[in-house]
């Protein structure tokens, strides 16, 4: 019974319901011989392979499998912790005051458990900006203010300000860097933004151990890969991280920030 309430939910979602519709009218054209069906063709394949297929996981294991997955326990000493943003945001109702989505809390909660072992003596957070009261403030001071309230780790906590990119937040961290004396970094952020911002860490001439998290491909995240299945919205989203970060080492290589 449970398994069909689910079945039934599933073909109730818009995405199943254009998928099969498309799928059906594909099938008449073709069984009718209907000329001027190409475009029809490629857009149910499109559809297709970045809904129903794991193709867009594989893709963006590519990139989450660039840099070894880690274990705490096996992590060396460094001089300071950095946390980039994204996912992380001040929420005004959320009890914590913080809001995390799109992989933000592995990467606080990953920081977290650096911070609690003691990896490193300071603990530092990166981001954008959020708009509160009509002025734009600094993601990563607001959830450093609320984390020091509700959760007192043991080692210091510090803010970037507001950053604009990853290249941002790295000249930044070199800067901090330079002023306490700092060189080894233990740099967490999502496993597919991993090859980019390791990279443009090391280019300001910091050493740093890559700590990455939040893995979203199902390659990574199961030991079972369905090789076709109705359609998924979680496949353009997917799809849409694979893409920005290929697009992000493109620019980034482009100006020398790698």
């Amino acid at each position: 019974m449970k398994s069909f309430l689910y079945l039934l939910i599933e073909l109730s979602h818009p995405l199943t319901l254009t998928w099969l519709l498309l799928s059906l009218w594909l099938l008449v054209a073709l069984v009718r011989r209907r000329p001027g069906t190409r475009l029809l063709r490629l857009g149910w394949l499109i559809l297709s392979l970045t809904t129903c297929t794991p193709l867009p996981s594989w893709l963006l294991a590519q990139l989450e499998n660039r840099h070894p997955a880690v274990r705490l326990e096996e992590l060396p000493k460094a001089d300071f912790i950095v946390c980039l943003g994204g996912g992380m945001e001040p929420g005004r109702r959320e009890p914590t005051g913080i809001h995390l989505t799109m992989g933000g809390a592995d990467r606080l909660t990953t920081a977290l458990a650096l911070a609690v072992r003691q990896q490193a003596p300071a603990l530092v957070l990166g981001g954008g900006g959020s708009l509160r009261e009509g002025q734009m403030i600094a993601q990563a001071d607001a959830i450093a203010a609320e984390l020091a309230r509700i959760a007192p780790l043991p080692v210091e906590m510090l803010s970037l300000g507001l950053c604009a990119d990853t290249h941002d937040e790295a000249v930044r961290a070199a800067a901090l860097a330079a002023q306490r004396g700092w060189k080894k970094v233990l740099l967490v952020t999502s496993a597919s933004h991993m090859p980019r911002a390791a990279a443009t860490f090391a280019k300001t001439g910091l050493e740093v151990v890559a700590v990455p998290c939040s893995y979203e491909s199902s390659f990574n995240r199961s030991d079972e890969v369905r090789w076709f299945h109705l359609p998924h919205a979680g496949g353009f989203s997917i799809y849409a991280a694979w893409l920005h970060e290929m697009l992000g080492l493109a620019a980034y290589r482009a100006r020398g920030w790698l």
